[in-house]
This record gives structure tokens, sequence and C-alpha cells, in this order.
């Protein structure tokens, strides 16, 4: 038995389907509404009585060496950082969210007034791969207050970044400092 192939009909065909998959991935109509802090994180401090709360330190590596002798020796990665409310019952304030270099110098403030994140809501703060700014020891602060009997948020980075045809991904969690200085206060290296 011997195949019969209509080629021009089947390149056409190949064409129609490639062309079909970039647009459909390529074309979006809205951003995504995940990314947008501003539709989860609700202004101003909720009617609770808060304690202390905390400032947590979250590693963010905007860019890093391969080490090897490779014509790309450095890969741009993009970062996102989430902070996720895992109580049930309690909202939690984001007092201010800021990011430094690798130097420690203040880049930007990300969040600046208390906003309210609510029980399990999470939000995200995204550094694109092309926002080279912090360097490979780039950094969060991020201060948060909630109830006595709260739960500690989870506060964790991703990366993701590709080199050739290898997808690099990983994470890097937050941990809690002693202290760190209130918005308006100086900083180290830069200005607020």
């Amino acid at each position: 038995m011997r195949w019969h192939t209509n080629w021009p009909a089947f390149a056409v065909a190949v064409i129609v389907f490639i062309g079909g998959l970039f647009l459909g991935s390529h074309l979006q109509t809205t951003e995504p509404s995940q990314w947008n802090a501003a539709e989860r994180l609700r202004p101003g401090a909720a009617s609770m009585a808060l304690g202390d709360g905390a400032t947590v330190y979250v590693p963010v590596y905007s860019n890093l060496n391969l080490g090897v002798d490779i014509r790309q020796r450095i890969v741009e990665l993009a970062a996102t950082v989430s902070v996720r409310n895992v109580s049930v019952s309690h909202p939690i304030v984001l007092e201010w969210v800021r990011y430094h270099d690798s130097a420690g110098r203040h880049i930007r403030t990300v969040v600046d007034t208390p906003s309210t994140l609510p029980p399990l809501g999470s939000v995200e703060f995204v550094v694109e791969r092309s926002d080279t700014a912090g360097g490979p020891g780039a950094s969060f602060l991020v201060h948060w207050k909630g109830p006595p009997d709260v739960d500690e948020p989870v506060i964790e980075a991703v990366m993701v970044g590709q080199s050739g045809n290898a997808g690099i991904s990983f994470t890097s969690r937050g941990r809690s400092v002693a202290s760190a200085s209130p918005p308006g206060a100086a900083i180290h290296g830069g200005v607020e």
C-alpha cells in the first residue's frame, strides 16, 4: 500500500497550526488580575488590635552567574515575591514593602501605606526579568502586623529564567529579622 500525500494542503495546515499557537500564546486582551496588588490589598489598617508585627527579609535573585565557560555567562531572572496570609480568620496588615539591591541600597518602595490582606489572601510583587537593578543579592523587606494570636504569613520568592534551552527555577524563603527602619527613616545607601 502506497501513501499519497497532498503536500501543499499539508504545508498549509502546519502553517495555520503554528500561527494559531503563536497568536494564542502572544495575544492576551487583559492583564491577569492575580498580578495586581491593588485589587487584593485594601488601603488602611482594619479596625483590630495589632501586635508588634515583624519584618521579614526575602532574598531575591534578579540575575545569576552560571559559572561555566560559555557565551552567556549571566542569566537574567524574573522574580515573584508572594505574601500569603495563612490565617483562616484574621486579616493581616502590610505596613510597608521595600526592594533593595545587592549593596543594600533602597531601589523602590512597593507598599508605603498600611494595607490589609484578608484571611487566606495572597499578594504578589513582581520584578521583571529585564529589571536587573537589584543584582544577584537583591532583597525585599516586608513589615507586617496582625492580632496577637495570628499565624505568621508565608513570605517567599520564586525566580524563573532561561539559558539557551534550559529552564531555571528556584525558590527562597523569607525570614524574620530583629529590626528594620520604619518608612521615612534613613535607609542604608539610599533615600526613602
